[in-house]
């Protein structure tokens, strides 16, 4: 069967990519492997316990009269979601520093505190807020084709090819308070010292300006509202329709399914790896496509483990909605340890914090999570899989306990283990890779933005955390728009 499109994947990257090509009453497939949307922007039930498996922080929605672009998506395709605002309430630990912080309140408060622990900050801290500003803004003309970028953004300019420690020394910031300001480099998934400015800075505008939001409901239910709305529109999608193979017919492109079926459309989608669709699905190889790709860098994968905790989160002490430990807080370093099965650096996550509703009354939900920068699975087998797994979550949650003087052990209901063969697993990505490629020196979303034209496969696009502008759901959501508005413009031109 023939379409004007078809889509591999149903993550939000792909949702986002048929939603605007159906809202353009273009004929699109979308082929999912799994049997639900989302990618890993799902839920799952264990017990009496209902885990989202990734999204606690929203990006760029915003809240009040500071409407975000994913909120102006959303309601151009008439997609109501409820969200709730998320508190700055966080509890930092550094354990060489003998460091430990709580940020609660507003902005303001944060800021405060900076000038508190080291004098100087507040000016240099306020002086950058103009400069993130001027750098979102420039962004935003780069997406629409503006001319005149250099002269009407200086400051753009100046720090496009900068990483984020040169830029932020520049700015007059202490490295002290960089390393503070910058614990949320474990968020983007890119050290301090490689991490390009430009990417930094639209970060910290969106968490800063717009405020991270969280849903109200599960995961779940956001890519079904997403895939709904997509064939209300006159979209289809098949799940669990996996993909073998991508060929070239005559002027068309083929997918074969692992099932023998075929469609074909003149554009393919990819919400996919990039280097797995490369190395497994296409028969021709493009030769500047595969030097890309081997100039990439695979960001960190890790290990999540979901708790159901038969206690409320305030007779556990679980005060903060978000916790971090590091073994110091330079992130380079950080990252250099991460090498190791065991490294000292642990991300978690309080969801009742922001809604208590989230679990049965009297519960807790707590999500843990730590990262590795190399393969150190490579050596993992079917013989000491599960029992690696398992010995490093139970290690994980004693570092927890033992780092924030927190009990919960013996409150375990309900445990789930996700390894980087779960992720590799549910969505083809490489190594079980979470953040796509890392966003390091040449290979920046700015470069990738600009050289989007020259190094297009032919029919051949993609979307999601492996596209132009990284991870994070409101990136990918964005990608599947901006990469579908570039093939409509196309389209138009060739009439």
């Amino acid at each position: 069967m023939n379409y004007d499109y078809i889509i591999i994947g149903a993550g939000i990257g792909g949702l986002s990519a048929g939603l605007n090509l159906a809202f353009n009453n273009k004929k699109v497939l979308i082929l999912e492997k799994n049997s639900l949307p989302g990618g890993l922007v799902t839920t799952f039930k264990r017990g009496r316990f209902e885990f989202d498996a990734s999204l606690y922080d929203l990006m760029d929605y915003g809240q009040d009269n500071h409407t975000g672009s994913l909120q102006k998506l959303f309601k151009k395709y008439n997609v109501e979601i409820e969200t709730l605002p998320i508190p700055y309430n966080i509890r930092i630990k550094s354990l060489d520093e003998k460091f430990e912080e709580v940020i609660k309140g507003e902005i303001d408060d944060w800021v405060l505190r900076l000038e508190e622990l080291h004098s100087g900050s507040m000016s240099t801290f306020r002086s950058l807020l103009p400069v993130l500003k001027e750098i979102h803004e420039a962004l935003v003309a780069l997406k629409k084709g503006r001319d005149n970028i250099e002269k009407d953004f200086p400051n753009f300019m100046k720090y496009i090819d900068k990483n984020t420690e040169e830029a932020l020394i520049d700015l007059n910031i202490p490295k002290e308070t960089i390393h503070i300001l910058g614990y949320l480099w474990i968020e983007i998934g890119s050290p301090l010292n490689k991490l390009n400015f430009i990417d930094f800075a639209e970060f910290m505008y969106k968490y800063i300006f717009k405020r991270p939001v969280a849903l109200k409901n599960k995961n779940i239910d956001l890519a079904l509202k997403l895939a709904k709305r997509y064939e209300e529109l006159g979209g289809k999608i098949y799940y669990r329709s996996e993909v073998s193979e991508i060929k070239d017919i005559e002027d068309k492109k083929e997918v074969i399914l692992k099932d023998g079926s075929s469609y074909r459309a003149k554009e393919i989608i990819c919400d996919l790896s990039e280097r797995y669709v490369l190395k497994n699905l296409m028969k021709e190889e493009y030769p500047f496509a595969n030097q890309k790709e081997n100039a990439r860098t695979i960001s960190m994968n890790g290990l999540i483990v979901y708790l159901g905790l038969n206690k409320s989160y305030q007779d556990l002490k679980l005060y903060n909605y978000r916790y971090y430990e590091f073994q110091n807080l330079n992130s380079a370093t950080n990252m250099k340890s991460m090498k190791n099965f065991s490294h000292h650096t642990i991300e978690a996550v309080v969801p009742n914090i922001v809604n208590e509703e989230c679990s049965p009354k009297n519960t807790t939900i707590l999500v843990l999570k730590t990262l590795y920068s190399k393969d150190v699975w490579q050596n993992v087998n079917k013989t000491n899989y599960y029992q690696i797994k398992e010995t490093l979550a139970d290690e994980l949650i004693e570092e927890f306990e033992s780092a924030f003087h927190i009990d919960i052990k013996e409150y375990i209901e309900e445990m789930e283990i996700a390894s980087p063969f779960t992720i590799e697993k549910y969505t083809n990505n490489i190594n079980g890779s979470m953040f796509g490629p890392m966003r390091l020196g040449y290979d920046n979303s700015i470069h990738r933005l600009l050289s989007y034209e020259d190094e297009k496969i032919p029919h051949l696009s993609f979307v999601g955390s492996s596209s132009l502008f990284g991870n994070g759901v409101d990136n990918v959501f964005y990608s599947g728009y901006y990469i579908t508005e570039k093939l409509l413009e196309e389209e138009r031109r060739s009439e």
